[in-house]
């Protein structure tokens, strides 16, 4: 029993080291650690069996190393393009129709109207690495001119050969815990013996398809190169003509100022008759109506005075 939980403590340690392994960058093949399991009668210790799978998956390892130099180098291309157009939405039909061609696909668009009621936006398609050179040109022949052009590539083949060597090394590492899982439930028959092995075989088994998961991202990044294409529609330029001295023009401009200027006149007038008039007139009213009486109490004063 010690035996055993000893080997499961070394195998965890085991995977410990091989999930901490950076993805990003190469790091040197990792041979799997050699854990000390119960030996029973008849049956190799996975000590012994670990040290055979070493030389196996070094010599495997080494042939992959030599295939993968002699193979072409994973690059993920990127491309940006800003092209000058006459029409935004049959140019944005003829680069999908481009990326059709050459057995790609349209990965995104975003077109929108501006104030001048103009279509612009952008658009990305996803061309096959080996087609990117000829659909770049054809793109650009659908502009009126290229306004910038940048294209960039990233090569991951590190990062792949990185990802390739852990997936080995985790797939040793899971053929290992279930053969160590089979010779628990023959031996033992214990549940927590069971369930520590089964557990550690369920953590590698996650770690396992992360890493497929990673390595088939790249692969069909490398596989499809991104075009993404701003278009911007064509500025028509307005030549300006030198005027001309035209009297007629002058003398009906002239006319159309008088008639507004006398229109002024008259809307002035209007509202100062049917507007302004009548509220001086109710503003105006009481002081009108004191002065009156103020006039006829100062004419009999004047009459009872007598006469000296």
């Amino acid at each position: 029993m010690k035996h055993l939980l000893f080997a499961i403590m070394l195998l965890t340690l085991t995977l410990s080291m091989i999930s901490c392994a950076p993805a990003a960058a190469p790091v040197p093949t990792r041979a799997p650690a050699v854990a000390i399991a119960p030996t029973f009668p008849g049956q190799p210790s996975l000590g012994e069996s670990l040290q055979q799978s070493k030389g196996g998956d070094a010599t495997q390892n080494a042939a992959t190393d030599r295939a993968a130099a002699s193979d072409e180098r994973m690059i993920v291309y990127t491309v940006r393009l800003n092209l000058e157009v006459q029409d935004a939405d049959k140019a944005a039909n003829d680069i999908a129709a481009i990326a059709a061609q050459h057995k790609g696909y349209l990965a995104a668009s975003n077109m929108s109207r501006d104030s001048k009621g103009r279509m612009r936006g952008s658009i990305t398609v996803r061309i096959p690495a080996e087609s990117l050179d000829a659909a770049q040109k054809q793109i650009e022949a659908i502009g009126l001119k290229v306004l910038s052009r940048n294209k960039d590539s990233r090569d991951v083949t590190d990062q792949y050969t990185d990802l390739n060597a852990r997936l080995k090394n985790l797939t040793a590492t899971e053929d290992e815990l279930r053969k160590l899982l089979d010779t628990v439930r023959e031996r033992t028959g214990k549940a927590e013996d069971i369930l520590a092995v089964y557990r550690q075989l369920t953590e590698v088994r996650t770690q396992i398809e992360q890493i497929k998961g990673q390595m088939n991202v790249l692969e069909k990044t490398s596989a499809l190169a991104t075009i993404t294409i701003d278009l911007t529609p064509h500025e028509e330029v307005q030549v300006l003509e030198p005027e001309t001295w035209v009297p007629n023009r002058t003398a009906a401009q002239a006319l159309r100022a008088l008639v507004q200027a006398l229109r002024g006149l008259t809307d002035l007038a209007i509202w100062l008759l049917l507007f302004l008039l009548p509220i001086l007139i109710v503003l105006l009213l009481p002081f009108v109506v004191l002065a009156l009486i103020l006039r006829a109490v100062l004419r009999r004063r004047k009459k009872v005075t007598p006469v000296a």
